[in-house]
């Protein structure tokens, strides 16, 4: 089989399916990790159906195959990347890349198994009537506010903060499930000892860099998916949709930042037909796949997103990466930003590469935002996730003198004239800079370090 065969799935197969570990109750049906940990142990012949093989998040193609309906030999829910509300999948039997390169790592030894709703229940350290609560109507819609905040490009960015209580739960989740799903070694963003400093050093001295922006990253995961990803775990259905629920809203249930009333609710219906008819923006850069904020989503500003997204892209990140090799480059991801770089002969195809890249992503339920496609040459400033790259890691020049001149009129005319965006602490807003600065670029860090250091306070 051929790379690109590889990478578009140009040839039917039945790819061996590989839970990370045998979690809770298992349906005999689902293939399990043998005792090594490498082999999967396949079922009996005729109890499991393809259909039940298909890995989550691929797409259906048009230019390679015409949808067909298959008919499986049981329910619908079982299926690994499904649940109970579709009434049809596409068949993407021929967009999938070889399975024996997507073989997802050994269990971990700290994983916890969740039986059913009671060890959840025990797991989050409530009681399974209050876990009840939480999934019962719309009492985890009516814990999110919706926020709008400015981008630095133009337009707003909405927001969805769960509340206190909510937000202790994800937390509780986050740091016992949600942390230990396995990532990509190509993932920088929102992970342990991973920051943009780690991401952007990958992309020192290249000949070419290529950066790419996913488009609504986060509102591309659906409840369904979600959903699947869990019982692709190996999780029953009741845990698996449990779990789901808990870090998926609807943003039309979700309260009004600016809400009146006891409820918070907002009692201008005009205000919040402008709010929704935001959240149901439609993708206008690929109308083939349209993405929409309307319904079950994962919401950007919950502590368990950037965890299950990342986890979820596990197979995307490893396409691109062997497609990144096959070029002779590296590529990273942090969050929905997308960075590839290397030497003659990337920069020798790069529009080539652009259009491969366009496609894994597409097959993987998600979209490019093409006005953010970046391709810096070694001739210019290369700069990832804000750190350039082109020699060493370095702060960028523009923001160095922006810097060096509010520390410089701090010491002069007094730290109260330039505190302009009113920080409640502008100590501490200047010293993060500063010890961002001395982290991305040591030798401009020590310069500003000094001048954050002779600065009175007192004036």
């Amino acid at each position: 089989m051929g790379f690109l065969d590889w990478l578009f799935g140009r040839k039917r197969f039945l790819p061996p399916h590989t839970p990370p570990s045998p979690v809770g109750p298992r349906n005999p049906n689902i293939p399990t990790i043998s005792e090594s940990g490498t082999a999967p142990v396949r079922p009996p012949a005729g109890g499991q159906s393809q259909s039940g093989q298909h890995s989550l998040g691929s797409r259906y193609n048009p230019r390679i195959l015409r949808p067909r309906r298959r008919r499986s030999s049981r329910p619908r829910e079982i299926d690994a990347g499904k649940s109970e509300h579709l009434d049809r999948w596409p068949h993407d039997e021929l967009d999938r890349p070889d399975p024996a390169s997507l073989t997802l790592p050994a269990p971990r030894a700290d994983w916890v198994p969740l039986g059913d709703q009671s060890a959840l229940a025990a797991l989050l350290g409530i009681q399974p009537t209050d876990l009840k609560y939480w999934l019962v109507g719309h009492h985890l819609d009516e814990n999110y506010i919706l926020r709008e905040i400015p981008k630095k490009s133009g337009g707003t960015r909405l927001l969805m903060a769960p509340m206190p209580r909510l937000k202790a739960l994800q937390r509780q989740l986050q740091q016992a499930l949600v942390s230990r799903l396995p990532l990509s070694p190509s993932v920088h963003g929102f992970r342990r000892r991973h920051d943009v400093l780690t991401n952007a050093a990958v992309h020192v001295g290249k000949r070419v860099v290529v950066c790419m922006d996913i488009a609504d990253f986060f509102p591309s995961f659906d409840l369904r998916r979600v959903c699947g990803y869990f019982r692709w775990l190996g999780y029953s259905r009741s845990v698996a949709l449990s779990l789901a629920s808990l870090t998926t809203a609807d943003s039309f249930n979700a309260r009004l930042a600016k809400g009146r009333g006891r409820t918070g609710l907002s009692s201008d219906w005009t205000e919040r037909n402008e709010v929704e008819n935001r959240c149901q923006s439609v993708n206008k850069i690929h109308r083939t796949s349209p993405l929409r904020y309307r319904g079950y989503r994962l919401p950007q500003g919950a502590p368990t997103s950037p965890g299950i997204a990342n986890a979820i892209v596990w197979r995307m990140d490893k396409r691109l990466s062997a497609l990144a090799r096959r070029f002779g480059g590296d590529y990273t991801r942090y969050a929905d930003d997308l960075t590839f770089s290397g030497f003659e002969k990337l920069a020798k195809h790069t529009r080539m590469f652009i259009k491969l890249v366009e496609k894994i992503v597409h097959t993987e339920g998600l979209a490019i935002n093409r006005k953010k496609t970046r391709i810096m040459r070694s001739g210019r400033r290369q700069r990832v996730t804000g750190v350039v790259v082109n020699r060493q890691t370095n702060l960028a020049r523009r923001d160095f003198d922006l810097l060096k001149a509010i520390l410089h009129n701090c010491i002069t005319k007094g730290p109260s004239t330039q505190n302009r965006s009113n920080h409640p602490n502008f100590r501490e807003h200047l010293r993060g800079r500063v010890a961002h600065a001395l982290h991305i670029g040591p030798e401009r860090g020590a310069k500003l370090q000094q001048l954050f250091n002779q600065i009175d306070w007192s004036r």
